[in-house]
């Protein structure tokens, strides 16, 4: 009985909607940091931006340590809940394959030949993705007018931060479409979560997805012949930075995604590049109260609490 108990306040606090959104927000605030610090992390390991291979294996060491930090924390909570069966090898492998592997392998690809600054407006992509295909798999998630409202007002406020750094080009298949295709990936990540929540454990989801998805990047980067060399501590601390804050974030997200419609926690995503701006230009001493950036912030929040809120705003929403 006291189970039960703990069991319904956990739920009734993992739907509430100011703990919902504030747990989001602190995910892609994290996600958010990671912009710079990758950038960081390559100058740090000497890695150059054209050499996929050491940033594959550079992405890989991250994923794989991040879930080894979330077992190790889900071990401390419950030992025998971290084990993996062999039910489970086949959904989480697969979730690991899309939301970790594939989502980075083409967006690391993509990269080279789509600017930082049009790649967070690709981004935006997983957002609209998840609540389309949330739809489609969930009946429960319905897709709504006001749903695709606040995906268009939220991916505008992308729009207006990116073209403000001048024109975003024209379209490239290896570059706007590997971004592009990342997303979706990570997009159909987040309904695979979704699928395979019942009877699981969210942190031994999230941290043997993570685990699979990133010593999978590992091993295809040391085939194409990349490595990465600790040239000091500040390399190992800077990695050790970017497993712990993703394997938090994932965690976390998961927790969220088992517990609501798909489509109100994906719209968070819309976030990540607005936060990804910021702290690049805290990190770069920029200043990042800007009227671009308050405009572009104020239109994602306005998508996201639009996708959120219980109001119609007209007789078919």
């Amino acid at each position: 009985m006291k189970n039960f108990i703990k069991s319904g306040v956990k739920n009734k606090l993992l739907t509430n909607i100011f703990f919902v959104s504030g747990t989001a927000l602190f995910c892609t605030i994290l996600w958010g940091t990671a912009f710079p610090a990758i950038k960081i992390g390559y100058r740090l390991f000497d890695i150059s931006n054209t050499d996929t291979p050491s940033i594959l294996i550079f992405a890989g060491a991250r994923f794989a340590l991040a879930g080894i930090i979330v077992l190790a924390i889900g071990f401390v909570r419950d030992p025998k809940a971290m084990l993996l069966h062999k039910k489970d090898i086949l959904p989480v492998g697969i979730l690991g394959f899309f939301q970790t592997f594939m989502q980075y392998l083409l967006l690391y690809i993509g990269l080279l030949k789509v600017s930082g600054t049009k790649s967070s407006l690709l981004t935006s992509v997983a957002a609209f993705g998840s609540v389309i295909l949330s739809a489609i798999f969930f009946k429960s998630d319905k897709l709504t007018f006001k749903k695709i409202l606040g995906c268009l007002v939220g991916i505008s406020g992308i729009f207006v931060i990116t073209m403000s750094g001048g024109s975003i080009g024209g379209f490239s298949l290896m570059g706007d479409g590997l971004v592009i295709l990342s997303n979706l990936s990570g997009a159909f990540g987040n309904v695979i979560s979704k699928k395979i929540s019942p009877n699981r454990d969210p942190i031994q989801i999230s941290g043997w997805q993570l685990t699979f998805g990133g010593s999978a990047l590992i091993i295809t980067g040391l085939i194409f012949g990349g490595k990465l060399i600790f040239y000091n501590i500040n390399c190992l601390l800077i990695l050790l930075y970017l497993a712990f804050m993703a394997g938090i974030a994932f965690m976390l997200w998961t927790m969220l995604l088992f517990h609501n419609p798909v489509s109100k926690i994906a719209v968070f995503n819309l976030f990540i590049p607005v936060f990804g701006t910021m702290w690049s230009g805290i990190f770069l001493s920029e200043n990042i109260f800007t009227p671009i950036n308050l405009i572009s912030l104020l239109l994602v929040c306005s998508g996201v609490f639009l996708v959120n809120s219980n109001k119609k705003i007209c007789n078919f929403s």
